[in-house]
């Protein structure tokens, strides 16, 4: 066999090397990247209020990034993202995709007011046509809170979760607003038929 003939299969197993390298690698990062999502920053608020649903124990969290002075990073600091607890553990983290955002999405957020203190912002979902509000400060044990709040059933209290009862795949029959009344700290739950 020539010295040429030697060269070339040398460089074509180089390359299967590389190439089997290359994949493990992503093999072994894919995963982890695909765990890193949402990139909760250190002042971020993970989990200001959620969206479940009848058809499954998964759900979607909304987001909040919050600057170190616990306040809203921007106009645009709520973000929903998916928690998926049916395989769990673990419980898998990823991005809204593009029809999700028809139900879960947002229509409007904006800052409302900043002090020294505080921050209010403002919020509107695109299923859930009504105001919330959200209050951003930092909490008695230094890290930054967020509450939600909006009117359930009447009374003023905090938002902490929405139900969807769904009725086939693509149909809500029901949804159930969930809080809790800011005077009397009792759960409150507010039905509105679809």
């Amino acid at each position: 066999m020539s010295a040429f003939g030697r060269d070339t299969r040398e460089r074509h197993r180089t390359r299967l090397r590389a190439a089997f390298l290359w994949a493990t690698a992503a093999a072994l990062i894919a995963p982890a990247a695909m765990a890193a999502y949402p990139p909760f920053g250190p002042n971020d608020v993970p989990t200001v209020f959620f969206i479940s649903k009848s058809d499954d124990h998964n759900r979607v969290d909304y987001w909040m990034r919050l600057d170190k002075n616990c306040q809203p990073v921007n106009d645009d600091a709520i973000t929903p993202y998916w928690r998926e607890f049916e395989k769990a553990p673990p419980v898998v983290t990823h991005a809204t995709g593009l029809l999700d955002g028809m139900a879960y999405g947002v229509a409007a957020q904006r800052i409302a007011k900043r002090s020294a203190a505080e921050a209010d912002y403002a919020l509107r979902l695109k299923a859930v046509g009504r105001a919330i509000g959200i209050t951003t400060r930092r909490g008695p044990s230094g890290k930054c809170v967020a509450v939600a709040r909006t009117t359930i059933a009447g009374a003023m209290a905090e938002l902490l979760s929405i139900h969807a009862q769904l009725s086939s795949p693509f149909s809500v029959e029901y949804i159930d607003i969930k809080g809790k009344d800011f005077k009397t700290g009792k759960p409150v739950v507010e039905r509105m038929k679809r």
